[in-house]
């Protein structure tokens, strides 16, 4: 592809969040899961062990305004995932 037709694309210049790990201690065990998180657009793809655990989107500037998009968790399981996304991002 030539250089006018790259031109002629319409790309977001918007440069994009990177993904990153968490940790997570779903049962209070002090077994922590580590997950890698992909922000994409307005939702957050959660993967563990190389799977989709879940999409999440945060819904409201509150802790607990962690919705699921995708997949199966509890809404304890959600906050907790969430909480360490918020932690994150908020660095």
């Amino acid at each position: 592809m030539s250089e006018d037709n790259l031109d002629d694309l319409d790309f977001d210049q918007k440069q994009s969040e990177q993904s990153f790990h968490i940790e997570v201690d779903f049962y209070d065990t002090g077994d922590f899961s580590s997950m890698l998180v992909i922000p994409c657009n307005d939702a957050y793809i959660v993967v563990s062990n190389n799977e989709h655990l879940c999409t999440l989107v945060h819904t409201c500037k509150e802790i607990e305004c962690w919705e699921q998009q995708e997949g199966t968790l509890d809404d304890e399981l959600v906050e907790r995932i969430g909480a360490a996304i918020q932690g994150q991002t908020a660095q």
